[in-house]
């Protein structure tokens, strides 16, 4: 047994590895844990133990989705153990999603030992560092413990670190002789998350441009959310009167139906005001946001005002658009200085008339004619019976018609514009505490088909499928535009049957089915059949 020389600074129990894992998962506030059939016993008793619920997934790739949503779901940290950590490979692409839409996670896994490396142990790799290196491009830090006395702070430090500026997964690997061997682990420091502080002189420049500009207008993007900002974003455009347009990632952020939302999309995916207002404004407040590809249209938005735009992470400001003024901080933490700046400037709100704009700008969606199920009936027969109370949304070809689905709650609507990796929809309707609805298609249902088996009777919502036998596909690679495009493959097959079969899924062709699907509080997994000659009202089909 070990001691270290100065107990004080230790917990002051001896304890073996796992128990000093559950001790600080405990003290650092995580609940919850997701993880896979091949935990240990002991550590699963342990966890326990320190008050820890333990969700369990058939693969690493099933629970790191999980784990994703419930990060995204409660704005916190999603913890995934593996062990053995090789399984980790599983869900690569679920951690690179994560690392690029900035979800949290807390990433701890193993390896078989330290001591004795290159033995070819079972479900180990050819050396101890593979998997770091693998994860290394997609995971913000990596740790190996290989003391118990370290597994507290190493713990400690990579949670603050997956929760500090800019959110990202972290990494911790644990010697498993540390699960045989008993010391006292150190006391944790009580460390912080960090969030970049707005510089006062450049906040200063802001609050000038937006007092005397004559139709400023707010693009609102994800670091409004993951800040908790919804309500200043809201006191700002409502001070100011300035048309708020949001990314597809941040619907939610000001209520549909607020007279100063302007839509949701720039460029030419954007709605008709949204692409006016832009275009016609004098001063745009970029907020929390990367212009990505999918929410700019290949970056067809067009402005001529002065660009302000924040966000945490410097390094993605000025790769797209470069702004006249660049705000890197938190966006939480700039708008409450920029609040503050603007009520010594402003005694009254100010009226310039942009809820009159918006109104006289917007413009319904413009639906052909047509014979079967398109992708918007099924938004607009959603948004005539609601029921959800979150919503989980896989973008797709046959998807991409729900963001312009009324959302008038915040921390409502999840989604993704990487579009790296399919499972959202499933996760977040599996993990949600909430009557939580699940959009996707066939690629983002069929891989986690057995997960639903077992877990379908506790989803309290619904998941629907919209299913076009995989006949159209998002494309990027003839230009920077997206486009849905026919696919010369047809997968449909017996599916349908197999979904029925398998998680009791019903599937609708028509209108009334699905409406009579959709308020059926039996029928949880909906197998939508659409036209597969559909076209969207957001992307151009080429």
């Amino acid at each position: 047994m070990s001691q270290p020389k100065r107990k004080e600074e230790t917990v002051g129990v001896e304890m073996k590895g796992e128990e000093a894992l559950a001790y600080v998962l405990n003290d650092i506030g995580i609940t919850k844990v997701f993880t896979t059939y091949s935990l240990p016993n002991i550590l699963k008793e342990m966890l326990k133990k320190y008050n820890i619920d333990v969700e369990f997934s058939i693969t690493t790739r099933e629970a790191s989705w999980l784990a994703y949503a419930y990060a995204l779901e409660n704005n916190t940290v999603g913890t995934i153990i593996q062990i053995p950590g090789s399984k980790l490979t599983d869900a690569v692409n679920v951690i690179s999603q994560a690392y690029n839409e900035s979800v949290p996670l807390l990433i701890i896994s193993s390896i078989r030992s330290h001591k004795d490396t290159g033995r070819a142990r079972i479900g180990e790799f050819r050396t101890i560092d593979d998997l770091s290196n693998i994860l290394s491009p997609i995971t913000k830090v990596r740790e190996r413990v290989i003391s118990i006395e370290e597994i507290t702070i190493t713990v400690e430090k990579a949670y603050k670190e997956a929760i500090s500026n800019r959110p990202r997964p972290s990494y911790v690997e644990i010697s498993e002789d540390l699960f045989r061997a008993k010391a006292y682990p150190l006391s944790t420091a009580g460390q912080k998350p960090e969030k970049k502080t707005p510089d006062k002189n450049t906040v200063a420049k802001v609050a000038e441009l937006l007092t005397n500009a004559k139709l400023p207008v707010i693009i609102a993007g994800y670091g409004v959310v993951l800040s908790d900002a919804e309500d200043m974003l809201l006191e700002l455009a409502e001070l100011i009167d300035a048309p708020v347009i949001t990314t597809f990632k941040a619907k939610g952020v000001i209520a549909s139906n607020h007279k100063l939302f302007a839509g949701e999309g720039l460029g030419a995916f954007g709605t008709y005001s949204a692409n006016y207002l832009t275009e016609n404004a004098d001063v745009i407040l970029a907020l929390g946001t990367r212009f990505t590809q999918l929410s700019t249209a290949g970056w067809s938005l067009k402005y001529k005002g002065i660009l302000v735009h924040n966000n945490v992470d410097g390094e993605d400001i000025g790769k797209v658009f470069m702004p006249h003024v660049p705000v890197v901080a938190d966006t939480g933490l700039f708008l409450r200085e920029l609040l503050a700046q603007l009520k010594a400037k402003i005694k009254e709100k100010i009226n310039r008339g942009a809820s009159e704009i918006i109104y006289k700008t917007q413009q319904k969606n413009s639906i052909k004619s047509h014979t079967g199920l398109w992708p918007i009936d099924v938004v607009e027969m959603l948004n005539k019976l609601g029921g959800f109370e979150k919503i989980y949304v896989d973008l797709t070809a046959t998807t991409i018609d729900f963001v312009r689905l009324p959302i008038n709650s915040k921390k409502m609507w999840y989604t993704a514009e990487s579009l790296l990796e399919r499972g959202i929809a499933v996760g977040g309707t599996v993990a949600s505490k909430y009557k939580a609805y699940g959009v996707t298609d066939l690629e983002g249902i069929l891989p986690y088909l057995p997960l639903l088996k077992y877990k379908v009777d506790k989803i309290k919502g619904k998941i629907l499928i919209l299913n076009d036998g995989n006949s159209n596909y998002i494309d990027v690679s003839n230009a920077d535009l997206p486009t849905i495009l026919r696919s010369q493959t047809n997968i449909n097959g017996q599916l349908d049957e197999m979904i029925e079969k398998s998680v009791g899924g019903i599937t609708v062709a028509t209108p009334s089915e699905l409406e009579e699907a959709l308020k059926s509080s039996e029928r949880k997994i909906i197998n939508i059949k659409l036209d597969p000659n559909f076209e969207s009202v957001v992307v151009s089909r080429i």
